[in-house]
């Protein structure tokens, strides 16, 4: 039986026994403030315009590892899609080296975690960010804000449970001074020497990310992911009234989600249709104003032309 259940549950931490495709996730709809988990599907979309070009329900409670599969599924979309924007819960290393590897094509806008916290006052003053120290590249050290210098020391590699493998650079601090003086600063409180590690890697992917969204042009594609995404999420749940699935099972859910995607894409169409419909008609209506009043100002300027040459005449 446990054998059963563990096969069932796969990489999943947990599973609904009234739907076992169901994983058990932090709802954003908390009533009772709490964090109550309550047996769901991770829905990820792909939009443009507000329209749903794409869709699938995964089972992951969290979007980092979404992110791969669903280009996967549907690569012919991707090969013809030059810029992708996602927030902050998809920015992670093996997101980054796929994209990079997978999809050299493509301009992926992904900020990583941090990348909000970082422009804060808060952040930048303190001086246990690394982001804050001084690199001196020449030589591959650092050093902090209190003058202490990190030397490379060595290589170093963490596997995480999904068997991705990160490279990490460790660098130990320097004890003594040009005096051959203990540097009190660089010993932690139990007299150890204190050591810090860099991702290389993913370093490059954030400076990379920084670059991207201070460009103007990338910075304005971003910002249209707020207005373009979570809109078309919230009319769902506003004007279609859809906040829960009413089916059980992968493939039940898959249909019905697939068909209200589809009914709100098709009202959106309708909505867009009409508004630009409506907007030719008034346009249509100006013109017929407009060549009204210059028919009529075009008939008086003649009958007043007319006027003053029939006086003229009967003058002489």
């Amino acid at each position: 039986m446990y054998h059963f259940q563990k096969e069932l549950m796969g990489e999943r931490n947990s599973y609904s026994k009234t739907d076992s495709d169901a994983t058990f996730m932090l709802m954003k709809e908390d009533p009772m403030k709490n964090g109550q988990l309550k047996p769901g599907y991770n829905l990820q979309v792909a939009t443009r315009e507000k329209f749903f070009l794409a869709y699938q329900l995964f089972p992951n409670p969290t979007d980092t590892r979404t992110l791969i599969p669903f280009l996967q599924t549907y690569s012919n979309l991707v090969k013809q899609t030059q810029v992708i924007a996602a927030d902050a819960g998809y920015g992670s290393e093996s997101n980054y080296r796929h994209l990079e590897d997978a999809h050299p094509q493509l301009t992926a806008i992904i900020p990583y975690n941090t990348y909000i916290k970082e422009q804060s006052k808060r952040w930048q003053s303190d001086d246990q960010k690394i982001t804050n120290w001084t690199y001196v590249e020449s030589d591959d050290y650092y050093i902090d804000r209190q003058g202490v210098c990190f030397n490379f020391h060595a290589y170093r590699t963490r596997t995480d449970k999904y068997g991705f493998e990160r490279q990490f650079k460790e660098y130990v601090a320097e004890t003594k001074n040009s005096d051959q003086k203990t540097i009190p600063e660089a010993l932690t409180k139990k007299g150890n020497r204190r050591r810090i590690q860099v991702n290389p890697e993913y370093e490059y992917y954030k400076a990379q990310q920084r670059q991207l969204l201070s460009d103007e042009g990338y910075s304005t594609i971003y910002r249209q992911r707020k207005i373009d995404v979570e809109p078309a999420f919230s009319h769902l749940k506003a004007c279609l009234g859809f906040v829960r699935f009413h089916v059980r099972g992968m493939d039940r859910v898959n249909n019905e989600i697939g068909l209200v995607l589809m009914a709100s894409n098709l009202r959106r169409l309708r909505l867009k249709f009409t508004s630009t419909k409506k907007t030719q008609n008034d346009h249509s209506v100006r013109i017929i104003v407009l060549g009204i009043l210059l028919t009529y100002v075009t008939a008086s300027f003649f009958l007043l032309l007319v006027f003053i040459c029939t006086f003229c005449f009967l003058r002489n």
